[in-house]
C-alpha cells in the first residue's frame, strides 16, 4: 500500500466535555459534528500535550506439551484510559478533582470541605480537530480513576492531570466517529 500523506492526521486542537456530578442518562450525540446537548460542558483548555488514549489487555498464554508449543491467547482483563491535564481551575474542574467534597461558591471565590474521592461516573465527549478533519469519542460510562500532583510552581501553570477510564456498559466502552471526507462512503 503506498504512502497517502492526507491521511495522516495531527489533533492539535479540540475539547474534553462532560456532564455534571450526578447527571445520568443525558443525550449523547451520535455523530462527529452535531452540538453537543446542553448537559455537557467544556473543561476549558488543557496543557500541550493534549489528549493520550491507552488500551490494555492481558492475554493468558495456553501451551500444550507437545513441544511444548504456544496454541492459543486467551483474552482476559481490558482496559480503555485517556489521559487529560485541565489548565483552567474552575466549579468544573474542581468538581472533577474533588469528587464527594462540598464545594461552595463564596464571595471571595470557592470554598471546598475536601473529603476522600466518592465514585463518580459521568457521560465524556473527547474531540480532537485537525484542520477540517475531526475525531470525536463519546464515553457513555466514564470515571476519573487517577489524579495526579497538582504542581504550584514558578516554572509551569498548575494543571488537574487525569485519568479517565472507560467502563463497558451494554457491551460497549466507547463511541467513535471520524468526520474525514477521504474516509467517506
Amino acid at each position: 500500500m503506498p504512502v497517502n500523506a492526507e491521511l495522516i492526521r495531527a489533533y492539535t486542537n479540540g475539547s474534553v466535555s462532560t456532564v455534571g456530578y450526578g447527571v445520568t442518562n443525558p443525550t449523547l450525540p451520535t455523530n462527529g459534528t452535531s452540538g453537543l446537548n446542553v448537559a455537557f460542558s467544556e473543561v476549558g483548555a488543557l496543557s500541550d500535550a493534549g489528549v493520550t488514549e491507552a488500551t490494555s489487555q492481558d492475554r493468558t498464554d495456553v501451551f500444550v506439551w507437545q513441544n511444548n508449543a504456544l496454541v492459543r491467547k486467551i483474552p482476559g482483563n481490558y482496559t480503555k484510559e485517556w489521559t487529560i491535564a485541565a489548565a483552567e481551575t474552575s466549579l468544573l474542574t474542581l468538581g472533577i478533582n474533588f469528587p464527594g467534597s462540598t464545594i461552595t461558591q463564596t464571595a471571595e471565590g470557592v470554598s471546598i470541605v475536601e473529603r476522600p474521592p466518592s465514585t463518580d461516573v459521568r457521560a465524556w465527549v473527547l474531540h480532537g480537530i485537525d484542520g477540517t478533519k475531526a475525531q470525536r469519542v463519546v464515553v457513555p460510562y466514564g470515571e476519573v480513576t487517577a489524579r495526579g500532583d497538582v504542581v504550584w510552581s514558578a516554572e509551569d501553570i498548575t494543571v488537574y492531570e487525569w485519568t479517565l477510564s472507560g467502563y463497558v456498559t451494554g457491551g460497549i466502552v466507547a463511541y467513535r466517529y471520524y468526520v474525514d471526507s477521504l474516509l467517506a462512503a
